[in-house]
């Protein structure tokens, strides 16, 4: 979360109203300040309360609240000291989740020979303790606002970036395209024209994933994804977007198998146009870095209360990544962090989707680097049987 002042939180005008409305009803001195006790309202110079609980800070090149007395606060009671006109001045904090940030000072200062006493400051201090109270309510909540309309912000900002990315990526590959596909055309050679469609299917699949993933981040962002149900087969599913990753990326696919337990479920309900999006991103995410090798896929069940959970378990040999993408890979999947991606082969690769996906299906995702040539992820979904004679009901 970002940090914001006094002032960002509250805002001053409105201390000042609440400030001058103490000092009529109580007949008080009364002044607000920041965290380093200088004034943000306007007020009387009633007392030396501020330079008693001061300390010149060498570090900070500027006087802080003396430790001791910044610990009472920071707990939320109102402290109280006697002042040079032999009366007392009270202060309580301005807090922002146990942080202070401020103060709320009265006190009867040279007035005090309008015989203000004691009593009438004590009284005034829980008067005093209860608006502090309120303002440190009022300052959570505009921390919280504040921070949101940031992270919106940067929502934005970065839905934004996504776009403008991919469209100039689909910007220069048309551009390539376009030339690669005109010079095949004239030299009439039908081995380069084959070759060259060869490429454009690679960097054609590159931009199909860049586009999708950039169209689902920008979908969650503004909370336009939610769950479609519906009862579904794995046993069908599975076979079936399996096959479709190897046509996408017809001979560079590797060696694909899969494998699913007996004690999978005929048929389950639940998102699976999610599932399916489960499945060919990780052979076509696979199938895109290797040349050569194995992926293999084993999808297991088994009861958990009420659900039945799905477990996937995706195995990777021979790939091509570098071993700091493969770590970068690892501490996005535990932590979620997506900067982690940022400047890998990774990026773009559908891992993010993926992460996002088995997120919004109340899933886990874990990620291991078995050995030097082979790679790990076990997903583990939360889904419904269904019985076979509940759908001819």
């Amino acid at each position: 979360m970002l940090k914001f002042t006094i002032t960002d939180l509250l805002d001053p005008d409105s201390l000042q109203i609440i400030q001058d409305g103490f000092a009529r009803f109580t007949g008080l001195n009364a002044l607000v300040t920041d965290t380093t006790a200088n004034p943000v309202t306007e007020g009387n110079d009633f007392s030396d309360f501020i330079s008693k609980i001061l300390v010149y800070n060498e570090d900070a090149n500027e006087p802080v609240i003396k430790k001791e007395i910044a610990q009472i606060l920071r707990s939320g009671k109102t402290i109280t000291l006697k002042n040079d006109f032999g009366s007392l001045d009270a202060a309580s904090p301005l807090l922002l989740e146990g942080d202070l940030i401020g103060l709320f000072i009265c006190g009867a200062g040279s007035d005090a020979e309008k015989n203000i006493t004691e009593a009438q400051v004590a009284h005034g201090s829980k008067f005093l303790a209860t608006i502090s109270e309120a303002l440190s309510q009022m300052a959570y909540t505009s921390n919280l606002s504040l921070n949101n309309s940031h992270a919106m912000q940067q929502s934005a900002l970065s839905a934004s970036a996504a776009v403008t990315e991919t469209a100039l990526k689909m910007k220069q590959s048309m551009q390539e395209w376009v030339e690669v596909m005109s010079e095949a055309l004239e030299s009439n050679d039908l081995e380069l024209i084959k070759k060259q469609v060869e490429q454009i299917l690679e960097t054609g699949t590159d931009v199909y994933t860049a586009v999708s993933d950039s169209v689902q981040n920008i979908q969650d962002k503004i909370g336009s994804t939610h769950l479609v149900e519906t009862e579904y087969s794995v046993h069908r599913l599975v076979p079936h977007y399996v096959e479709q990753a190897k046509k996408v990326m017809g001979q560079k696919s590797p060696d694909f198998s899969f494998a699913i337990d007996e004690s999978v479920p005929l048929y389950l309900f639940g998102d699976n146009d999610r599932i399916s999006q489960i499945v060919y991103l990780l052979f076509k995410s696979s199938a895109r870095q290797l040349e050569s090798g194995k992926a293999s896929l084993k999808v297991t069940a088994q009861k958990f209360s009420y659900s039945t959970l799905l477990t996937f378990t995706f195995t990777d040999t021979s790939y091509g990544f570098e071993e700091n993408d493969l770590e970068a890979l690892q501490m996005f999947i535990e932590t979620g962090d997506q900067s982690y991606l940022d400047g890998t082969n990774i990026k773009g690769m559908g891992y993010r989707t993926i992460a996002r996906i088995v997120q919004q299906m109340f899933g886990q995702i874990n990620f291991e680097i078995i050995s030097d040539t082979e790679m790990e992820f076990v997903i583990k979904i939360p889904q419904l049987e269904v019985e076979v004679e509940e759908l001819g009901s």
